[in-house]
């Protein structure tokens, strides 16, 4: 683990064994920020199956293979709790990422037309329009700070397009959405708090359904109006639930693909030789941006176990949780050659980044168009870029792991 990294971004330095790290692992530690990477390589060195007592105690999968066998087994594996520690932001289950069995296959039926590659391209012309225009002004600068100036600004505008509103509600969602994860959670004292936390949320979408039932929906094509067209056990959606899958939909995309984006984007800033070859071969994209995907993958999420069960010889209990990152599987030396590196022809790409199994992300097609439209607009108008000197990228590791920070500066670096 590089310590030298943690102390340059004011982190504490983790503790001085192997065990005691593992013992006291979880993604929201101090000491794991700046280089949860290397961490992670450790903790798959050490074994399989490890405990960690963070937040009373779960186990944690370290192998690409036994965290693919865990997904394919929702039996086992409940996603009925899929943090740790896990806060229920809203009392209803996040439909249909929180259900299991039967629910969430019913559920993921109704809503698998919404996300399909036909409504994605759809809508493409509009997100390529949306990260052009972010992307401008940058390239007129001749500088920015990437998280908020295109990272978080693009995938919070495809949300809003997805969904039929309007852009110039992004300032008013991503102040919602700020506020929930800056202060509302953290200063949540009990579930009431909790809740309340949420409501300017529920109420913003709640208005927006609301807006969209009294235009009509009539021709429309967006997700709003498809859900308020859609059926659910042969009857229409309820307003809790339409608003249920807005904001399961927001916190499963939003966060996720402003860090994918922002983690790409450093990779290439401090690798021109890989920026070169996306500049180069724009016919490639596609396979670049999945090879780039698996690279900088940074989903974690949990599983709750549902009957004792022995995986490498370490008996799992019913009611046990599992943390599983998706994110750190795609940099498994057992499935990937050179797992570390940056490989455009790599002849299979099979990383889990958007899960796998029953529970394989909804909005993975989305989220696969927004990073090659932001590629091709950005490399367009910029070929060449790299950290501002005297700056450094602020590393995040959470259950969604990325950057806080990224200055950028047009040109080549002196």
């Amino acid at each position: 683990m590089n310590q030298t990294a943690a102390q340059h971004q004011g982190c504490p330095v983790a503790p001085g064994t192997p065990e005691e790290r593992i013992r006291r692992w979880s993604t929201y530690q101090p000491w794991l920020q700046a280089d949860p990477v290397g961490a992670w390589h450790e903790l798959r060195e050490h074994g399989p199956v490890l405990r960690s007592e963070e937040f009373g105690g779960y186990w944690i999968l370290t192998r690409y293979a036994d965290i693919e066998w865990a997904a394919r087994n929702p039996d086992l594996f409940s996603s009925a709790d899929i943090g740790i520690p896990n806060r229920q932001i809203y009392k209803d289950k996040l439909i249909p990422i929180q259900l299991d069995g039967e629910d969430h296959r019913k559920w993921r039926q109704a809503l698998s037309a919404l996300f399909n590659p036909a409504v994605v391209g759809h809508v493409t012309p509009q997100i390529r329009e949306a990260a052009v225009d972010a992307i401008e002004p940058i390239a007129a600068r001749g500088s920015c700070e990437f998280v908020e100036d295109f990272a978080v600004r693009l995938p919070a505008e495809t949300f809003l397009i997805n969904f039929g509103i309007d852009r110039s509600y992004l300032p008013e969602l991503l102040d919602h959405k700020n506020w929930l994860r800056r202060e509302g959670l953290p200063n949540a004292r009990n579930d009431e708090e909790l809740h309340a936390a949420g409501r300017p949320l529920w109420e913003f979408f709640s208005a927006a359904v609301d807006a969209r039932r009294a235009e009509g929906i009539e021709g429309r094509r967006d997700v709003i109006s498809s859900l308020l067209r859609a059926e659910h056990e042969g009857r229409p959606l309820t307003q809790d639930e339409i608003v249920n899958i807005i904001l399961m939909t927001m916190f499963a995309s939003l966060d996720t693909s402003n860090s994918l984006l922002s983690m790409v984007f450093r990779h290439l800033a401090e690798h021109p030789g890989v920026q070169r070859t996306v500049v180069g071969e724009p016919h490639r994209l596609p396979a670049m941006a999945e090879e780039l995907i698996r690279h900088e993958a940074m989903v974690s999420t949990a599983r709750v176990v549902t009957r004792d069960v022995e995986l490498h010889d370490v008996k799992l209990r019913a009611g046990d949780r599992v943390l599983m990152s998706w994110g750190f599987a795609g940099l498994d030396p057992e499935v990937f050659e050179r797992a570390d590196e940056v490989d455009f022809d790599r002849q299979s790409v099979r990383h889990l980044a958007f899960g796998i199994g029953p529970h394989r992300c909804l909005g993975m097609h989305l989220a696969r168009r927004i990073v090659k439209v932001a590629l091709e607009e950005w490399h367009a108008r910029i070929p060449e870029y790299h950290i501002t000197p005297g700056t450094e990228p602020v590393s995040r590791y959470s259950p969604i792991r990325g950057l806080d920070r990224l200055d950028l500066t047009v040109g080549a670096a002196r």
